[in-house]
């Protein structure tokens, strides 16, 4: 009788190492792994390039501090040496207005980083930026020293980043001379207190050029600070090229390994579709699936026409942003009850499309309203609540938000704020509600 495998004995175990002291080491080994030191935190972390912050996302940056924002954010610096251009407005809000139009070019969206208290995950600061491809490769940040911050830090910040920039660009809006000045005077004190790295600094008027002249000089006396002044520019496509043509000059020609293109719609490139919403292409059929055709019964006219719609059926052509006139449901909207100021805005590329009332201006309600309504669809994704576009009402101690998608209208929506001593919340989305949409 065979012998069945449950009676056959065990093997013997075979010891494969070569000696009882490789036993010993890798017995410890398994007991008390050795820490591992890498020495370049970027590899750990798994950036591959020396930056500030650490990306979460495609459009998120994330620096954890253990101490006040603009220090932590110069000991980075110092650290990696990157190459950035700071953008400071001097009685302007055209800083972030220059990025929206850098990224809505791409039809991407504006780059945020944000420093974060260790331990507790507060944002101390979050600083806006876009990165721009240089011409053999890389990139360049392009940030805006508009921080969303308290004030001191706001400016302790944009300190830092005109000190240690590769160019710095001061925005100077339609201001007295005097008030300009007063501006420029915090300015004046760093450049000379030091340290200041930076020694390009790019004068860009909004309006009359007349008064910068001795201000510029002012600004560069006693430091190795190089201040030019550009002629007047009236959009950010115009900014855009007196800051690509400095940045240029300082690097070599146009043709140049770090070059950047000055031309802000092709600035940045723009970004692939994704695989969902790839462009189909018309395939070819077999020919054992081509489909018969006689000839001899061929049908007549009548029966080929194909069949009328009615008016309710008939497909309606795809909204264009740039093809509606909003100003008239602006002014409508601006009629609810408490209402300060109404923006009709592009939500992809947070362009305003109409505006009316004061403050805040058109293109800060763009922008902070698509930042809020990408916000809260990432929130509404990652809660597995479905991808239908949010609405948003947002209160403050003195004021309410009212963000709502116009229906009809894909891509984009209106941004109301109301004055919370004057307007109900509740009662002005009714309203809103009821106001028609333009066709």
């Amino acid at each position: 009788m065979n012998p069945t495998r449950e009676d056959e004995p065990w093997p013997e175990t075979v010891r494969t190492s070569s000696s009882r002291r490789e036993e010993a080491r890798d017995r410890e080994e398994l007991l008390a792994p050795s820490t591992q030191i890498v020495a370049d935190r970027d590899t750990y972390l798994g950036q591959g390039r020396h930056d500030v912050g650490r990306r979460i996302s495609d459009d998120q940056v994330e620096l954890f501090v253990n101490g006040e924002a603009a220090p932590s954010l110069l000991r980075e610096i110092e650290q990696h040496t990157p190459e950035f251009i700071a953008v400071h407005d001097l009685g302007a809000n055209a800083s972030l207005r220059l990025l929206a139009g850098l990224a809505g070019a791409a039809h991407s969206t504006v780059q945020k980083l944000t420093i974060r208290r260790q331990g507790y995950g507060l944002a101390l600061a979050v600083l806006q930026f876009v990165e721009v491809p240089l011409s053999a490769g890389g990139a360049v940040r392009v940030y805006s020293t508009d921080a969303s911050t308290d004030g001191p830090t706001r400016q302790a910040l944009a300190r830092t980043l005109l000190a240690h920039s590769r160019l710095g660009v001061l925005i100077a809006g339609e201001v007295p001379a005097q008030a300009l000045a007063t501006a420029l005077h915090p300015l004046r004190e760093a450049m000379g207190r030091g340290p200041w790295t930076n020694r390009e600094l790019l004068l860009v008027p909004l309006g009359s050029s007349a008064a910068l002249a001795s201000q510029a000089t002012a600004l560069s006396v006693g430091t190795p600070v190089a201040v030019q002044i550009t002629p007047q520019a009236t959009k950010p496509k115009h900014i855009w090229n007196f800051v690509a043509g400095a940045w240029n000059r300082l690097n070599g020609a146009m043709g140049g390994a770090r070059a950047l293109e000055a031309d802000m719609d092709r600035a940045v490139p723009k970004a692939a579709p994704p695989a969902s919403e790839a462009a189909t292409q018309p395939g070819t059929l077999q020919g054992s699936f081509a489909p018969t055709v006689q000839a001899a019964l061929a049908p007549s006219a009548a029966e080929s026409a194909p069949p009328l719609l009615s008016a309710s059926q008939a497909p309606r052509a795809m909204p264009s942003p740039g093809n509606t006139s909003w100003q008239e449901y602006v002014d409508r909207c601006m009629a609810i009850k408490g209402t300060v100021s109404c923006c009709v805005f592009d939500i992809h590329g947070a362009k305003p499309l109409a505006h009316a009332g004061h403050v805040p201006p058109a293109e800060r309600l763009a922008y902070q309203g698509a930042n809020l309504l990408v916000s809260a669809l990432d929130g509404s994704r990652a809660l597995g609540l479905g991808s239908s576009q949010p609405e948003l009402a947002l209160s403050t101690s003195g004021h309410h938000l009212i963000l709502r998608p116009v229906p009809g209208h894909p891509g984009v929506a209106v941004h109301i704020v109301l004055l919370a001593s004057a307007g109900n919340l509740t009662l002005a989305r009714m309203q809103l509600e009821r106001i028609e949409a333009p066709a």
